[in-house]
């Protein structure tokens, strides 16, 4: 009877948890948080999320394969800051944006061939790239801010379809798209089963080297919409943007229940993770917390993530 307490509260965790947190965090903050439940300050909140939660769809697939990317912040500032000189040299959104994807698909090309091609683990793979492209945008800038982007570039960072802050109309697309190609694809099934057992996968025909590959490259796409998202909401291409944006996206992904070790994860966790996510960084502005304090509190979080999702897998091991 004890035994399929616990099994039923683990299940009941691993389907809820995640809303009872969001909750939790959001209930505490609008009764205790001086500012926090303004209207303005929850816009504030979900514009803030967009650039990061659109890197954390892409980073759900790779972590559902046991990989990683850190390099998210150095590809920002290096794709957003040549979008944003080609978009002041020819005056076009689209350019600027074409332009973007086919770097963030370039990138991811490399980064999932390299990885597959040499065994190379994606840590040392992206970490390297974390270098190179952050190198690549002060090059490229010369070190200056790139300004004078046309008002429709702005508007993706910026602008409103009625109500509703464009930069969240692209991001909840993405998810559409995403969570389309995670679950009603054969794409999305072999991800998990490559995430969970890779020689297993391999045995029943499918490769794991062209599964990884994709995710890199739908990886890569939303890196490329993600710069747009940050350098249209900073009018202007910065070179040094971007710093510590990996963080967020990781940790909103981990703290939405997709689990480092690969196999499992949905992308409407990750979604309500980056909620999460997004609702602590506002409340510690608002508190006026030190941004060093900030990082420290992320890195907690990620490790209790980490560790809750550790003890939820061995006591469902136990109860089989």
């Amino acid at each position: 009877m004890n035994e399929n307490k616990r099994v039923n509260i683990g299940q009941l965790y691993g389907k809820y948890g995640i809303f009872v947190i969001l909750a939790i965090i959001f209930i505490v903050s609008a009764l205790f948080v001086p500012g926090f439940r303004s209207l303005y300050n929850l816009k504030n909140v979900l514009l803030a999320i967009a650039c990061t939660t659109t890197l954390a769809f892409g980073a759900t697939f790779v972590i559902i394969l046991g990989n990683i990317n850190i390099s998210y912040g150095s590809e920002l500032a290096f794709i957003g800051c040549i979008a944003c000189m080609v978009n002041v040299a020819t005056g076009s959104v689209l350019i600027a944006a074409l332009v973007a994807v086919v770097i963030g698909l370039i990138l991811g090309a490399l980064t999932g061939f390299i990885i597959t091609k040499f065994h190379i683990p994606a840590f040392i793979m992206t970490l390297a790239l974390t270098e190179a492209a952050r190198g690549g945008a002060v090059l490229v800038t010369k070190g200056q801010t790139i300004s004078g982007l046309t008002p429709s570039f702005t508007f993706i960072g910026q602008g409103y379809v009625g109500p509703i802050p464009m930069a969240i109309i692209i991001m909840m697309i993405a998810f559409a798209i995403m969570w389309v190609i995670l679950n009603r694809t054969p794409y999305g099934r072999h991800v998990y089963a490559v995430g969970g057992n890779p020689k297993a996968a391999e045995a029943s025909g499918i490769s794991p080297a062209k599964i990884t590959f994709i995710a890199y490259l739908l990886d890569g796409i939303l890196v490329a919409i993600s710069s747009l998202l940050l350098m249209g909401r900073l009018n202007s291409g910065v070179p040094g943007a971007g710093l510590s944006y990996e963080m967020d996206a990781i940790t909103a992904v981990v703290v939405g229940g997709t689990s480092m070790a690969g196999g499992s994860g949905t992308l409407f966790g990750t979604l309500v993770g980056a909620v999460i996510v997004g609702i602590i960084n506002n409340v510690q502005t608002l508190m006026g917390v030190d941004s060093n304090v900030q990082k420290i509190v992320k890195g907690v979080i990620i490790v209790g993530a980490v560790i809750i999702d550790v003890v939820t897998k061995a006591s469902a091991k136990k109860a089989r």
